[in-house]
């Protein structure tokens, strides 16, 4: 392995954000792939440009964490909890909160209430969880979203928290028991970093039901077929441990609840 290009990645304050196994991995793919090293560091810069794109930008990171305080010191406002989300993409894909109480009442209807939620790339999503009543641990590779989830939970004393962790690397996937893990629109993105992944991902989960969902319309509103797509690739990447509890769509996003067999 070449340390020189390896070094520059991982001090490099365009990828300080990124969980280390990331980089790590990543460049260890290239650099399998390329013979010359300055290659395989363009293809390794490419490649982290399109997995963190959605990263919260510090000033995002910054405003998210003051309106937590804010929400924190009045009385909890649901107005203050949604500025907050509204600062990662994923989840201001899903405010107004009216919207995210809806889905999550149509996923725990069939799940029925979980004590123990598992929240796989989960942005800031745990902070909306936490602020409902749930035990949820997230998992993700922004260094940024992490924080600002474990410091909601310390904060508040809420049952919430993360680890930064790759879901690819050993290690990455929490061992322990849960009743449902989420999986918001990352299986595609993890088969396209790796082939079989989403397979290896959802079998190494250990709960009771996993609700895994994927676009059904572009960044930019068109709706071009998304969800007949997403519909046939979960046909054919079904776990054999698994079967489909529920389905649904909701105004961008197609939702499957699986359960363990």
């Amino acid at each position: 392995m070449n340390r020189d290009y390896l070094d520059k990645l991982l001090q490099s304050k365009k990828y300080r954000d990124v969980c280390p196994d990331t980089v790590r991995r990543i460049w260890a793919e290239c650099e399998a792939r390329y013979k010359k090293p300055k290659d395989a560091d363009k293809a390794a810069r490419e490649a982290l440009h399109g997995i963190t794109g959605a990263f919260l930008t510090p000033a995002d990171a910054a405003a998210c964490a003051e309106s937590l305080r804010d929400w924190a010191a009045l009385d909890r406002p649901d107005a203050l909890l949604a500025e907050a989300l509204r600062r990662h993409a994923s989840t201001r894909e899903r405010l107004p909160l009216h919207a995210m109480d809806a889905l999550y009442g149509r996923i725990f209807e069939i799940t029925g209430r979980p004590g123990r939620v598992l929240d796989l790339a989960c942005g800031v999503n745990p902070i909306y969880l936490g602020a409902r009543g749930y035990d949820v641990t997230g998992v993700d590779i922004s260094a940024s979203a992490v924080g600002l989830v474990n410091g909601f939970g310390a904060s508040c004393g809420a049952p919430v928290r993360a680890v930064c962790a790759d879901l690819l690397c050993d290690g990455g996937i929490p061992a322990e028991r849960f009743d449902v893990a989420l999986m918001f629109k990352v299986l595609p993105l993890l088969e396209r970093q790796r082939t079989s992944a989403a397979a290896r991902v959802m079998d190494a989960v250990n709960a009771a039901f996993i609700v895994a969902s994927f676009p059904t319309r572009t960044l930019g509103g068109r709706n071009v077929g998304m969800a007949g797509h997403y519909a046939d690739w979960m046909a054919t990447h079904l776990p054999d441990n698994r079967a489909v509890a529920g389905q649904f769509e909701t105004d961008n996003e197609l939702c499957y609840i699986l359960k363990e067999l």
